[in-house]
């Protein structure tokens, strides 16, 4: 990051674990020059980097999002929860030329944690009032000899919502449930 000279905010594993980082949101609070607001819940979420908006809401962002070099295309995966994040980095832009079109203002890229040599397990569990209910588990290790390895991550998260709702009944307002799945293999054949 000190060699190249563009506007790079990046946060690593301890960082993200340290300041409770799990969504995009909680990015842009911890990142001069990034905004995230959901215009309509969490079905138009807008990334507005360097004060750059889209002059159309319903059409593509100015800042693009990938995970692990693959470019998020659709508006609903943006605000997804981070299950088992390495790195986050928000990159300034402009950043078309590196990242493509829809990195007019810049890009905020996730890179997943790879798969460990030794074994590895985690296990986070949260409960609350209103249904508040949310776990993930992770598994890392070798799995055949030191040629294949693997990590497997899962997430669920619930809350019932804060108001009471007439139509439909059941469903108060505010209420989700999330679950988010990884699972990543490493061979080396040789």
């Amino acid at each position: 990051l000190k060699e190249v000279p563009l506007a790079i905010t990046a946060f690593d594993s301890d960082t993200i674990a340290a300041t409770g980082i799990a969504s995009l949101g909680d990015v842009a609070d911890l990142t001069p020059g990034l905004s995230f607001f959901n215009a309509f819940g969490d079905v138009l979420p807008v990334p507005v980097i360097r004060g750059v908006v889209p002059t159309d809401i319903f059409g593509q962002n100015n800042a693009a999002v990938f995970v692990d070099g693959v470019y998020v295309a659709g508006r609903e995966g943006l605000n997804f929860d981070l299950v088992d994040v390495q790195r986050i980095e928000v990159v300034k832009g402009p950043q078309s030329a590196l990242y493509g079109r829809t990195a007019f203002s810049g890009a905020i890229n996730y890179v997943s944690k790879r798969p460990s040599a030794e074994f590895e397990s985690k296990l986070i569990l949260e409960a609350g009032n209103a249904g508040k209910l949310k776990g993930s588990v992770l598994l890392s290790g070798p799995l055949v000899g030191e040629t294949l390895r693997y990590r497997v991550a899962a997430l669920y998260d619930a809350f019932d919502g804060s108001y009471p709702n007439a139509l439909p009944a059941g469903n108060n307002i505010g209420g989700f449930r999330k679950r988010s799945f990884q699972l990543a293999l490493n061979w080396t054949p040789v």
